[in-house]
């Protein structure tokens, strides 16, 4: 045979049986005409035991994964075929090609049974920690509405108990009174967004598309929340008149939902200080620099840009780069609400094929900058 001739004029650099992975050298037909030393050692044989028979005598569906590998010119994983029954499972790696002038195809193999062991070791336990946290929320979930529940009763007494429905209070009553009712207040703010987030990640959003107004949908929600800005003496603006496109396809409660976060981090971490809400269409420029889900369209009017700013909130470098992972520690003092309120934003805006960044800096605050196309398309 030639190949085995052509090997043999190798033999003072003896390249074939120095190469670290099992070679094939096969016919068309799948017929074994020349192995490596590697293939000997891999399979514990010897080359009369191999010379003459077919790959399928040595790998598991051998012509089927052979012909595809061949023809996709891919690399798959299989299982060894061994005489010996007693050997433990073992997976080759393997990877072929076919040379049209000798009619021959040659192929390499690597044992990487460790690595689908591992592997089998690892899905298991991903597994068993994927069953322990759907358990987890479904648990919480069920368990929100008594938790949220008690939350609100401490508020809402603690606010009665102010109000003077129990009789007068002193001073040092009043005081730990407000702390109360602000600390239920807060923690039920943060719970809230937490439970929400539980809930989208315990199954997959089912999302109703439909038309409507997304300038309507704008104005009754600061109607909602303008005598709140009040009460906390926030300095807020709201401006749309730049949103010349109002017609919206996309699931309204979510995209109500997501505005209604906006304003609730600004309820919750504006003190005293300013918060704006700027609503418009993009510049070509950011949909030209921004790269984005979607993004195949220039044109300005077919996508709705959300600025909103915090002169209150700063984030640090480290905290911004790591702002949508929400189980890291970086700011052990920062209100879970927070992370847990931009990693909602970040799941329902990406779901929409838009997306969304946060800026910060001091003397500036922190800025939450996402955009939505006004109609989802297939």
């Amino acid at each position: 045979m030639k190949i085995l001739e052509y090997f043999k004029s190798q033999k003072e650099d003896n390249n074939f049986n120095l190469l670290p992975d099992g070679i094939f050298t096969l016919e068309q037909d799948g017929k074994i005409i020349d192995v490596n030393n590697k293939v000997l050692e891999m399979y514990n044989t010897s080359r009369f035991n191999v010379l003459g028979r077919y790959f399928s005598d040595f790998v598991e569906n051998g012509t089927q994964v052979l012909n595809q590998i061949v023809k996709d010119d891919s690399c798959v994983c299989v299982r060894a075929i061994f005489e010996d029954e007693n050997v433990p499972p073992t997976y080759f790696e393997i990877s072929a090609t076919r040379n049209l002038e000798s009619s021959k195809v040659y192929v390499a193999l690597r044992n990487t049974t460790a690595r689908q062991i591992e592997f089998k070791m690892m899905s298991e336990k991903y597994n068993s920690a994927q069953k322990i946290i759907e358990g987890k929320n479904e648990f919480l979930l069920m368990a929100s509405g008594t938790i949220l529940s008690n939350l609100v009763s401490i508020a809402g007494f603690s606010r009665a108990l102010l109000d003077g429905i129990g009789g007068a209070i002193s001073d040092k009553q009043e005081k730990y009174l407000n702390l109360i009712n602000q600390n239920s207040k807060d923690l039920s703010y943060d719970l809230e967004k937490l439970l929400s987030l539980f809930k989208i990640e315990s199954q997959k959003v089912d999302y109703q598309y439909k038309m409507f107004d997304l300038i309507s949908l704008i104005k009754s929600i600061e109607r909602v929340y303008k005598k709140d800005f009040k009460d906390r003496k926030i300095i807020f603006s709201l401006d749309y008149s730049k949103l010349f496109q109002r017609d919206c396809f996309l699931d309204g409660e979510v995209v109500e939902y997501i505005l209604r976060c906006v304003m609730d981090l600004f309820l919750r971490f504006s003190n005293l200080g300013k918060c704006s809400l700027n609503i418009g269409h993009p510049p070509q420029d950011f949909l030209k620099t921004r790269d984005f889900i979607g993004n195949n369209s220039t044109d300005v009017e077919k996508f709705v840009l959300f600025e909103a700013k915090i002169t209150d909130l700063v984030f640090s470098q480290d905290e911004l780069d790591n702002i949508f992972d929400m189980y890291y520690q970086g700011n052990a003092k920062r209100p879970i609400g927070l992370k847990a309120s931009l990693n909602i934003l970040k799941r329902y805006v990406t779901d929409f094929k838009g997306n969304i960044w946060v800026y910060s800096k001091p003397n500036f605050g922190a800025m939450i900058t996402f955009i939505l196309p006004l109609k989802i398309t297939n």
